[in-house]
């Protein structure tokens, strides 16, 4: 896809899919292309799959090509399909030109973690992993690797450069370089429904969610009220459908993972299995999280209720 209607394509609610897996670990790829054909057709603008919420450093390379590959066929040009890249440049790269390969529109290139390097590196960064790629990127900024406006105006000297997803959650500074950038990037509430309607008055045109897995009408609600500033409907929203699962998710580390896949589970929607080192729900999290689901109005299965 060409960098100008990649651009163009991220609008609204960008879906961030988990990898489908077995009990024993196995990728699970006939519970992947339903899914990504399910929230393909439900109005979202872009499917992403091997992200965070993917599980992308926990893939090898050709578990990595199957996932992106499914996942392209399986969604079948309805909306562009992104693939997470990440680690060093060199692997990144590679990776890079696997996702292209497997037939991605775009990439999400995942933050570093263990070293910040400079600018002249990350310009760098960016710009092997575009060449390798022929793909445009977005660029991820949050903890632990936060690019401010100077870092940004920096990258923008590599043109496939297109986007930036701000999960740092500096509303600030995401303002300042909505000011100071404009239009040479298309800006993403990474920080998903919660201050939906703070992103979208600064200048976010898109919003990243997990939420989406479990229920698209709800996550496409939540991003239609932020555009039109229409408080009172997100508060709504928040409270009755959103809330909960959010602070479940932020309840122990990994959950922000362990929890949607669950969801899904109980939803019918593919298994809960995750990888090492991330470990299942606890059981009174379980209930918890299927108390919520029945008092919203989902249905379950009876042989996950």
């Amino acid at each position: 896809m060409d960098l100008q209607t990649l651009r163009a394509s991220l609008r609204g609610v960008l879906a961030f899919a988990p990898t489908s897996m077995h009990d024993d670990g196995a990728l699970d790829l006939d519970s992947q292309r339903s899914h990504v054909a399910f929230l393909a057709g439900s109005g979202v603008g872009a499917v992403v799959v091997g992200g965070g919420v993917g599980e992308f450093y926990a893939l090898d390379e050709p578990e990595y090509a199957a996932l992106v590959r499914e996942s392209v066929d399986a969604v079948g040009g309805r909306v562009p399909v992104l693939a997470g890249v990440g680690h060093a440049t060199a692997i990144a790269s590679r990776l890079a030109r696997v996702a292209a390969d497997a037939g991605a529109d775009g990439l999400m290139v995942n933050p570093l973690y263990f070293v910040t390097p400079d600018r002249d590196g990350m310009v760098r960064h960016y710009r092997e992993i575009g060449a390798a790629s022929g793909l445009g990127m977005i660029v991820f900024s949050t903890i632990g690797a936060v690019y401010d406006d100077a870092d940004l105006e920096r990258l923008a000297e590599v043109e496939a450069a297109v986007a930036v997803k701000d999960e740092a959650g500096d509303q600030e500074l995401f303002a300042r370089c909505v000011q100071r950038l404009g239009d040479r990037y298309v800006w993403i509430n990474g920080m998903a429904e919660l201050p939906a309607v703070d992103y979208a008055r600064l200048g976010a045109v898109a919003m990243t969610s997990g939420m989406v897995n479990l229920d698209p009408d709800v996550a496409l609600d939540v991003w239609a009220a932020a555009l039109a500033g229409d408080a009172d409907r997100h508060a709504t929203l928040l409270r009755e459908r959103i809330a909960p699962i959010a602070a479940l998710r932020a309840a122990r580390p990994g959950y922000h993972i362990t929890v949607i896949k669950e969801a899904m589970h109980l939803l019918g929607r593919g298994g809960p299995a995750v990888r090492l080192p991330l470990l299942p729900l606890r059981p009174e999290d379980r209930a918890a999280l299927a108390e919520h689901l029945d008092r919203c109005g989902y249905r379950r299965p009876e042989a996950v209720a």
